[in-house]
């Protein structure tokens, strides 16, 4: 019996001692290995349950609970091996016999990991993460150099550890949510209700950062901020921030700000201001709906103080934005705009703006005379499709009144200039040989200033639509390939073409007896059109007489290729064969009244008219090379490519064609003349006589260029070719059948690239008939052309028309290329995250290049000699003579300063001048734009002055001052 209690006593010794040890090992475990340490914990247990349960399967797997020599639960981060399947499934199997779910389990999985050790406490369900330590759950990232995870709280506690050595922080908190990341020094959050607790925060926040001491963070995303800075410069220690005690974030959408102050390089500004909005841009949209606030001033061009540009910004959608602004002085004048741009990615991008003036004068004695007010408006749209199927429609629009740069743009380029264009077109190919296009245009002159009124008059507006169809040319005897033959180069073709046009400057007639040979009876003619054109405003009460004058044409062609040969080896010879035709919509009846006098009626009748020829061209190319053996110029080759084409066509005024009435007049001398009067063209407008003709034309170009040797010996070639005149032409054309003035003027151009900077173009027009004065005219006169070459009338080889001569150079570093296009690449990686971004950077500099300042050349140099003369028959020669010169200089990395000056040597006064100086300062901008000469008593000298930031976020943070013509000051 003793025996046995003493042997009991043992066993229960060992049993209190086993249990012991074992208290003891599960109270605390320790992992000390150098490689990382992963755990997850499930989302279908409770934090007490994970824990108790992947305890138990470490011990039945063998594994070391103390994490001590084991390698059996350090895994690399994302791998998994045979212990860790192991205890997930552990998992996963009690979870299946758990019947009941508790409330407080988590919705993810929480996976953890760190590079240092990781401690498990049992006892107070604890998991301690030092070194490189990270935490995932769900979209919910977070990283430090220690993070302490909970298990009945559902709490992660995160900070960073001090380096004794660096003397700072190391590994401080990076909170992650989603695509959100908030660099904080010290987090505690709840996986559970969402709620965070921050000390220290900096966050991006589209172009901010928002900065602050104490952050709370609830469920709904919301964070409220102490002592926080709100900035949209990048620096650690910004150049400006908005300093207010305490914000609100919304999530994602807005930061509202109690009273707060603007801090610039630490210098507090005495201003504040009561509250703060500022709203987020979302991510695919273009902004955000908001107030535009308005500038002030007064304007000294006659209508007074004024609030202007103030409206409203509605984002309407990802691809679509639109701006409504307006404006209002104190005379009465006031006007309204619409700006809209939109965009749908890989297909189109465009905008739209529409605006209208309503102009009252200031001056009393206009008010009393009803007169003074004018209407300006605006319409410019451009419509960019991006190249695709067999179809595109673009746009170009820039259509305004005479007046409207001159009444409402302060921008130098805008208001000098006299002329506008627009375009909209659609084009769209039929398979591989069919096309067809339709097009919208419309060409504005806006006139000369009058200097009484200093007001645009006389401006000319061209509407025109056209529309064509065409065939391209095949080879109808070579559609299997051809075998080389010469026929089966012949090849076909068919155009057709439409045009209706609506000008308000009409037609000049010339209905004189001098000019026809015969008078009109019984027509209508408007006297103020008689030999000059006439202008009449662009409007709906002159519609009718510009419709009047407006004439549809369609016009058809088949373009013919006919095989070339040579001829001697050197010579080719190439025929031709053209045929065309045009469409009318009303045609003219000539009746003769009287021996010298006809009625013209005009007739809405749809009629035809066609012509063709045929002809030929022979050209050859010859060389004449002269050899100088001198110490680097080895010869000079001069290349001469002359060429001489014969066409005729035939006399289309026979009866049976039916394109003119034949009708014989006797002039007041008695002379019986003969006359072809156009059916479809009429008289009166220059139009030509359908007579025969056979013109000889004829071309001489010639190349200069001269061969060197190069300078160095290792170079890869022995010699190189400078060229000392690209082009030398002469050219004209000499009608056989022609009753008179058989030669037309003679033309010759020239250009040539002089060294490697320096580029000339000339060209000269030579009439080489003579002129004769008219007595009855006094002063300065063309005089009439006659039938004799002016070399026989003592008048010279020829009489000068025209000339002009441009001389131009530009300079600038030769690594400004390559700087250049490490700023705006021309092409971009796919793989990169930031190639979208970058593409649309690129597509806006391009569309908009006098926004964009490239600080990365470092200057650039450009200038310009510019002479033109004009002299039509006798009359006086008009001059143009002027020097250009433009140039940027940087003169800092972010300092540039532009000029834009010139000479016209003619007025001795200058041209268009214009200083310009850019500052970049990192998060701001900084632009001085001066015009001391703008080329007119009313605009001279007008300056501009702008400080802005640069984040779209804050546009309105910006200080402005102007003087100009448009207006005495803006802030």
């Amino acid at each position: 019996m003793l025996e046995l209690k003493r042997k009991a006593i043992i066993i229960s010794s060992v049993v209190v001692a086993f249990l012991l040890f074992s208290t003891v090992a599960c109270v605390q475990q320790r992992s000390k290995g150098s490689g990382k340490n992963q755990g997850k914990l499930k989302s279908s247990t409770s934090a007490k349950q994970s824990a108790d349960s992947l305890l138990t399967v470490q011990k039945q797997a063998g594994a070391d609970t103390s994490r001590a020599g084991q390698s059996g639960t350090s895994v690399p981060r994302g791998g998994v091996n045979a212990d860790s399947t192991l205890a997930n499934n552990a998992l996963a199997d009690s979870t299946v016999a758990d019947s009941l779910k508790n409330p407080d389990d988590l919705e993810n999985t929480v996976q953890y990991t760190s590079e240092d050790s990781t401690i498990m406490d049992a006892v107070l369900k604890q998991v301690h993460l030092y070194g490189n330590a990270e935490v995932t759950y769900g979209t919910i990232n977070l990283k430090a150099n220690y993070i302490r995870l909970n298990w009945v709280t559902n709490e992660v506690y995160a900070i960073g550890t001090y380096d004794s050595t660096a003397k700072k922080m190391a590994g401080e908190p990076i909170f992650q949510d989603g695509p959100e990341t908030y660099n904080t020094k010290e987090i505690r959050y709840n996986f559970k209700s969402k709620k965070a607790l921050i000390q220290g925060i900096v966050t991006q926040e589209g172009d901010g950062n928002i900065r602050g001491e104490k952050v709370k963070k609830d469920t709904e995303g919301n964070f409220y901020i102490r002592h926080s800075m709100y900035t949209t410069c990048n620096l650690t220690h910004p150049h400006y921030y908005i300093n207010a005690p305490k914000i609100k974030m919304v999530n994602k959408k807005q930061v509202i700000s109690g009273p707060f102050n603007l801090v610039i390089s630490d210098v507090p500004l005495p201003i504040a201001l009561p509250f703060g909005f500022f709203p987020f841009p979302k991510k695919k949209e273009n902004g955000t709906s908001g107030i535009i606030i308005p500038t002030y001033g007064e304007e000294p061009n006659g209508r007074g103080f004024y609030l202007r540009d103030g409206g409203y910004y509605f984002a309407i959608s990802e691809y679509v934005n639109a701006t409504v602004q307006g404006q209002i002085y104190s005379n009465g004048s006031w006007g309204l705009g619409l700006m809209s741009t939109y965009i749908r990615r890989y297909q189109y991008s465009g905008n739209l703006s529409l605006r209208f003036n309503r102009n009252k004068s200031s001056d009393e004695l206009d008010k009393l005379l009803g007169r003074g007010n004018t209407n300006d408006f605006s319409i410019l749209w451009s419509h960019a499709p991006k190249p695709r199927g067999n179809s595109q429609f673009s746009a170009n629009v820039n259509v305004s009144s005479n007046t409207y740069n001159q009444q409402q743009e302060f921008n130098v380029n805008k208001y000098t200039s006299n002329v506008a264009s627009s375009s909209v077109q659609y084009n769209r190919t039929f398979g591989q040989y069919m096309r067809a296009a339709g097009s919208l245009r419309v060409n504005q002159n806006f006139g000369q200033i009058n200097p009484t009124t200093q007001r645009r008059e006389n401006g000319k507006t061209n509407v025109s639509t056209d529309f064509s169809f065409g065939v391209n040319q095949i080879a109808p005897f070579a559609l299997k390939g051809g075998r080389g033959r010469w026929y089966e180069s012949f090849r076909l073709g068919l155009d057709f073409s439409g045009n209706y046009a609506l000008a308000n400057a009409l037609t000049a007639v010339d209905t004189s007896y001098s000019s026809l040979g015969f008078v009109i009876t019984d027509a209508k003619i408007d006297t103020t059109r008689l030999k000059k054109t006439k202008i009449v405003a662009f409007n709906l009460s002159n519609l009718p007489e510009m419709l009047k004058d407006a004439q549809f044409t369609g016009r058809y062609s088949l373009p013919i290729s006919l095989p070339n040969f040579k001829v001697l080896r050197f010579v080719n010879i190439t025929p031709s064969v053209s045929l065309s035709g045009e469409v009318f919509t009303k045609q003219y009846r000539y009746t003769q009244t009287g021996r010298d006098s006809i009625r013209i009626d005009t007739l809405r009748k749809v009629g035809t008219e066609y012509s063709y020829n045929f002809g030929a061209g022979m050209n050859t190319r010859f060389y004449g090379t002269f050899f100088f053996g001198g110490r680097r110029l080895e010869a000079i080759r001069h290349t001469v490519i002359p060429s001489v084409s014969f066409t005729y066509t035939p006399d289309f005024t026979g009866e049976a064609f039916g394109f003119y009435d034949r009708i014989q007049v006797t002039d007041k001398k008695g002379n019986v003349r003969d006359l072809s009067l156009s059916k479809f063209r009429g008289v009166g407008s220059g139009v030509g006589n359908g007579r025969a003709s056979s013109v000889i034309s004829f071309s001489l170009n010639n190349s200069f260029e001269m061969k060197l040797k190069t300078k160095s010996d290792t170079a890869a070639q022995q010699f190189e070719k400078v060229s000392l005149l690209d082009n030398l032409s002469l050219g004209g054309s000499y009608n056989l059948l022609a009753d008179s003035l058989n030669l037309s003027n003679i033309t010759i151009n020239a250009n040539a690239r002089i060294g490697r900077n320096l580029n000339l173009n000339f060209n000269m027009n030579l009439d080489p008939y003579a002129y004769q004065a008219n007595p009855n005219i006094t002063g300065n006169q063309m005089g009439t052309k006659i039938n004799k070459y002016a070399i026989t009338q003592g008048q010279g080889l020829a009489n000068l028309q025209n000339l002009g001569f441009t001389l131009g150079t530009s300079f600038s570093p030769k690594n400004s290329s390559s700087k250049n296009n490490t700023t705006t690449p021309q092409t971009t990686n796919p793989n990169d995250p930031d190639a979208e971004a970058k593409q649309q950077a690129k597509e806006f500099i391009a569309q908009n290049p006098d926004l964009y300042v490239d600080f990365n050349i470092p200057w650039s140099v450009s200038l310009n000699y510019n002479f033109g003369l004009t002299k039509p028959g006798l009359s006086k020669a008009q001059i143009i003579q002027a020097i250009q010169a433009t140039g940027d200089l940087s003169l800092s990395k972010n300092l540039k300063l532009t000029l834009s000056t010139g000479f016209d040597f003619v007025a001795f006064e200058p041209t268009i001048t214009q200083l310009g100086i850019m500052r970049d300062l990192h998060c701001w901008d900084m632009s001085f734009n001066w015009t001391p000469f703008a080329g007119s008593a009313a605009r001279a000298s007008n300056y501009s002055f702008t400080l802005k930031v640069k984040s779209a976020i804050l546009q309105d943070l910006k200080v402005t001052r102007r003087r100009s013509f448009y207006d005495r000051s803006a802030y």
